[in-house]
């Protein structure tokens, strides 16, 4: 008697398997790369080409296998690191399931050569969508080199759902860069399209740090402490390497990475009020716990961890940034604060105790003449905005109060007064209403519309061309967007392994905050471009624009703020920006009068 329920193929249950654990090219570079680990490797090799969509090749002179184990690795549910289901409470390896290279092997074209120290041959293994169509012996030196090729080519809507080639590359690089801070006494080499992008030579954390993030040694801070439920080791950084961007939060458990957002809300509360609003603290921490204390068995891709006590784990994290903090900027105790409370109060009650310099000293006018007619005083900000708001409105334009003026390129409507408050915002009187207006906002919209009509931007060249070292991620942003940086003012080129040179800004740039700007450019280039998905030029340049333009605080003179009215009423959108803030908030006596009801 027949049913209708089946047992699955081995290839299809394969390719299910697949779905979980082999999403982008980056999972499957994670896996090669923590067998390599696994495998006791010194020395690790990464290749990758097309994003990893066509070419994903990791080399190491690990232990190897031998023939039997060759064939073996590629069946479902076939591992070295564990016998029985006791041993999922005692790992201390990287994997374990035993399902990455099957469903690797079943989704793509797999070539390995591996070679053990008992061997005297080693051996080659050609894998087609999960059949094995060629073993044989060949010459190879001890460890082991897997080539994956044409991913997903036997699952087209699969492949379709790929991102583009430097999106994909941008994964495969996180990927890389995890293992790497994971075990930094291992030497790493990165190549993509046959050119080296990074060489890491084994060594401690902190170096490895700096070769990855380019930042000061100063600027990082030791984070360790040992405690009966876990231990903590590792490096944060400084407030001043946060940044608004995430991706440079790496929490470990066990030499793996994970993702727990109980954990990180932890560290962020141990910052306190250290951090600006809406930045992300730089860190690379470390969890050592017992394995039977927490859980990695949870899915496939092994971010998601439990921990027995997680309370507690958060409790003692918070805790450690807090002492570490502490240590570093060496905050006064309770006893200090008080003494200079005490301090300062006494003088204040006691002024003769205070230093005699602090007095001031005045002498008479000799020159008062109390009949003389006193000069004009020249009024303030806020005053000059009441004789505006009082200032009556010729009989001319009384008719025209609520229709909109027409504007074009040689018409510009006349500005009557205009002025600034607080160095950031410009009041101006248009016609019958009171604009205030966001400079910085403005000047950026300004900048933004002209980055879009394609218009030649000037570029002023630097007497003295300067370099910056750029992160291995930043570099490779630059990389991928290096001719439409240019096109936006900026005169840069590669210089060396991991530095670009500046030999022209923006004329709207001062050239001493050049280098600055175009970090940060590439910073909320990736806000734009990857957390609110802007198109990649839109990101771009309003990332530039924001950059480029004047700051709040720059002091503008009367023809500044004139052009910059001007300028701002000729965009196509000019109230507000693309991210939907106001730039201009328009005032009538009516809506004035509002506010007194």
């Amino acid at each position: 008697m027949s049913g209708i329920i089946q047992l699955l193929p081995e290839s299809t249950a394969n390719q299910i398997a697949a779905g979980e654990v082999v999403q982008r090219p980056a999972s499957v570079v994670k896996e090669l790369l923590e067998n390599a680990v696994d495998a006791g490797a010194t020395i690790i090799k990464l290749f990758v080409k097309n994003g990893g969509c066509t070419h994903v090749q990791v080399d190491d002179n690990g232990s190897g296998m031998n023939a039997f184990d060759a064939r073996m690795c590629w069946e479902r549910h076939a591992t070295s690191k564990i016998t029985k289901a006791e041993d999922l409470y005692n790992l201390h390896t990287l994997g374990f399931r035993g399902e990455a290279l099957a469903s690797i092997a079943s989704v793509s074209e797999v070539e390995m050569r591996t070679k053990s120290d008992s061997e005297n041959v080693g051996t080659r293994i050609v894998i087609n969508a999960g059949t094995v169509e060629l073993q044989e012996n060949v010459a190879a030196t001890q460890g082991t080199s897997i080539t994956v090729k044409n991913l997903f080519y036997n699952i087209p809507a699969r492949k379709n759902f790929l991102k583009s080639i430097s999106v994909e590359t941008k994964h495969v690089f996180e990927e890389y860069q995890r293992i790497a801070l994971a075990y930094p006494s291992i030497s790493f080499e990165f190549y993509n399209q046959d050119k080296n992008l990074s060489k890491l030579k084994g060594g401690t954390l902190k170096h490895r740090i700096v070769d990855l993030f380019k930042v000061k040694e100063e600027e990082l801070i030791e984070a360790s402490e040992q405690t009966e439920i876990v231990g903590f080791t590792g490096f944060i950084g400084s407030p001043k390497l946060a940044k608004r961007t995430r991706g440079n939060q790496f929490l470990f458990a066990n030499g793996r990475f994970i993702k727990d957002h109980y954990l990180s809300h932890a560290i962020n509360s141990g910052y306190g009020g250290l951090l600006e609003e809406k930045h992300h603290p730089f860190y690379v921490l470390f969890l050592d716990v017992e394995p039977g204390k927490i859980d990695v068995n949870i899915h496939p891709t092994k971010h998601e961890v439990k921990f027995e006590d997680g309370r507690h784990v958060y409790t003692l994290l918070q805790s450690v940034i807090k002492k570490s903090l502490g240590f570093h900027f060496t905050i006064p105790t309770d006893i200090q604060l008080s003494n200079a409370v005490n301090h300062n109060s006494s003088n204040a009650l006691n002024p003769l105790k205070t230093h005699p310099s602090s007095f001031t000293t005045s002498s008479p006018n000799t020159r008062f003449n109390p009949f003389e007619t006193p000069k004009p005083r020249t009024p303030t900000d806020w005053e000059k905005l009441d004789d505006l708001l009082n200032t009556p409105i010729p009989q001319t334009q009384q008719q025209n109060i609520f229709k909109e003026t027409p504007q074009s390129q040689d018409v510009l409507i006349e500005i009557q007064e205009i002025f600034q408050v607080d160095n950031a915002f410009i009041i101006a009187k248009i016609e019958n209403e009171l604009w205030v207006i966001n400079q910085h906002r403005a000047h950026a919209q300004i900048l933004y519309e002209r980055y879009t009509s394609n218009q030649r931007i000037a570029s002023q060249q630097l007497l003295f061309p300067r370099t910056i070292e750029l992160a291995k991620a930043d570099l490779n942003l630059y990389f991928e967007m290096k001719d439409e940086i240019n096109k936006l003012g900026f005169d840069t080129s590669e210089f060396g392994k991991d530095a670009i040179i500046i030999n022209g800004l923006p004329s709207e740039l001062s050239k001493a905050d050049g280098t600055d700007v175009l970090v940060q450019i590439l910073d909320d280039y990736k806000v734009n471009f990857q957390d609110l998905k802007i198109v990649k030029k839109d990101a771009l340049r309003i990332a530039t624009a924001k950059n480029t333009a004047i700051k709040a605080g720059k002091v503008l003179s009367q023809a500044e703020m004139q052009k910059l009215v001007h300028d701002l009423m000729l965009c196509q959108q000019y109230t507000s920006n693309n991210a939907g803030k106001a730039i201009v908030v328009k005032l009538t006596k009516t809506s004035l009068e509002r506010f007194f009801q």
